[in-house]
């Protein structure tokens, strides 16, 4: 094992020495990798092949899984989708760009919560740094295809660095994954599409054809799937329903469809990279904004939800146990890195270093660390702190947590309820620790109260207009 991290390491000296040395010269447009970063909405941890699921096919994710490097310690930089996007596109944590919870408009107070929640901005600013800017200045062509969810307008994708954009702008969700999608806007990829498309077939579509036309590249392609409303292809739909003998049980029959379009379309991704020769130096990054939805939704949207479990982690999307923010994270590059599993806890808001390290560059941020050093083991101890102090739609209560080495503490602005967790031996998080182990639960407490202080963290007040229950 030393000896393939060594190897690891080297070639990845080499590779940023030569791209340092070649910035700003022909030769250099040839070292550079692609780079597609792929992000599912609402994917469990549990849901591939490759992280434990007997129910779901992924066969296309399995192999990425298998070629490259699986993160089994990966977490979004939050348990909803708008603050993980934020944070994964500038590298800073949720707190710093003022996004803490889902785009949703302005937060009207109700008498029936105890807490009034902070006001979060409606739109990620424009003068936060993104990953497509970065990219764009070291001469990257910049795509981004699929949701957005951190503004609309001025807000968009455009303005925050990438060259073109499709199907992106303030939506958080489609009404339907067919044809025609979204009941108002969206007129780019409805005017390319047509009776029976599905969603999901429709992103990649358009990610294929920029393939194509394209050399260095930077994409992101973020799927609106699997997240509300739960509709898969109808041919998945019937092969899951006659595996699972019915309609019942976790993962529900149409969300497993949903998982499997995904893995299904970016097998045709791949197939479309070989094509085009440009799979050996394309760097691909596969992960979820946050855990799987593990509760019933609103009216609205609530056939065929609950639509998965997680597995072996508490809870789900919208809470901070690990079942809401614990996600797959599969990093793939056949030129320079070589199959392993990582243990080491990594987050969202660590890609924006790492795209920075293998440009040979330097931008960092203070949240996030390059998976680089979580790959060649040179990685020290670190703590990860997640800060939602909003209510959930999935019923979560305002919360902050901390994750340092094994341990995982959990703090509840209701009632200051304070939860210990051991990871390493408890991933269900069944035991709390918290009486038994004062001083570990302490000195976290302490880091959480001291990183909320630094970052100037905006906390939930009392509401003095609550009836009680």
């Amino acid at each position: 094992m030393k000896n393939t991290i060594v190897q690891f390491l080297l070639l990845t000296v080499l590779a940023i020495g030569l791209l340092a040395c070649s910035h700003g010269n022909e030769e250099a447009s040839q070292v550079k990798p692609n780079v597609i970063l792929i992000i599912a909405d609402d994917m469990g941890w549990y849901d591939l092949g490759s992280y434990g699921s007997d129910f779901i096919e992924t066969p296309n994710l399995d192999a990425l899984a298998e070629g490259g490097v699986r993160f089994t310690n990966a977490y979004a930089p939050a348990s909803l989708c708008s603050p993980s996007r934020a944070s994964i596109l500038t590298g800073l944590h949720p707190v710093e760009v003022n996004i803490t919870e889902h785009i949703h408009g302005p937060f009207r107070p109700s008498p029936a919560i105890p807490l009034i929640t902070p006001d979060i901005d409606q739109a990620l600013r424009s003068e936060f740094y993104t990953v497509g800017e970065m990219m764009k200045r070291e001469g990257y062509h910049t795509d981004y295809i699929g949701k957005w969810h951190l503004g609309g307008g001025s807000a968009g994708p455009k303005t925050q660095g990438f060259d073109f954009a499709y199907a992106a702008n303030y939506h958080g969700l489609p009404n339907s994954f067919f044809y025609p999608f979204f009941n108002h806007a969206m007129e780019d990829i409805k005017s390319d599409s047509e009776e029976g498309d599905y969603l999901t077939d429709k992103l990649t579509d358009r990610a294929i054809a920029r393939i194509a036309q394209k050399d260095t590249f930077f994409m992101m392609l973020s799927f609106y799937s699997p997240h509300v409303p739960i509709e898969g292809p109808a041919d998945l739909v019937d092969k899951y329903v006659a595996k699972r003998g019915g309609e019942t049980g976790l993962p529900d029959p149409h969300y497993a469809a949903m998982v499997e379009s995904i893995d299904r379309n970016i097998g045709r991704l791949v197939s479309e990279l070989k094509v085009q020769d440009k799979f050996d130096n394309t760097l691909i990054v596969f992960t979820s904004d946050n855990g799987g939805l593990s509760v019933r939704e609103v009216p609205a949207f609530a056939k065929h939800t609950p639509p998965t479990d997680n597995g072996p982690l508490a809870k789900g999307k919208g809470y901070l146990y690990e079942g809401g923010i614990r996600v797959p994270m599969i990093v793939h590059w056949p030129q320079k890195l070589i199959s392993q599993v990582i243990d080491y806890p990594v987050v969202g808001t660590d890609l924006y270093a790492t795209f920075s390290d293998i440009l040979g560059k330097s931008d960092r941020t203070s949240g996030g660390r390059s998976l680089l050093h979580a790959i060649d083991g040179s990685a020290g101890e670190r703590a990860i702190v997640w800060h939602v102090p909003h209510y959930s739609p999935q019923r979560g209560k305002p919360a902050s947590a901390i994750r340092k080495g094994k341990y995982k503490l959990l703090f509840f602005y209701e009632d200051e309820r304070v939860e210990l967790y051991d990871l390493e031996n408890d991933p269900s998080e069944t035991y709390d620790l918290s009486g038994s182990q004062p001083i570990v639960t302490d000195q976290l407490l302490k880091e959480l109260n001291a990183w909320k202080s630094r970052y100037n963290a905006q906390e939930p007040v009392p509401n003095p207009d609550y009836e009680g229950d």
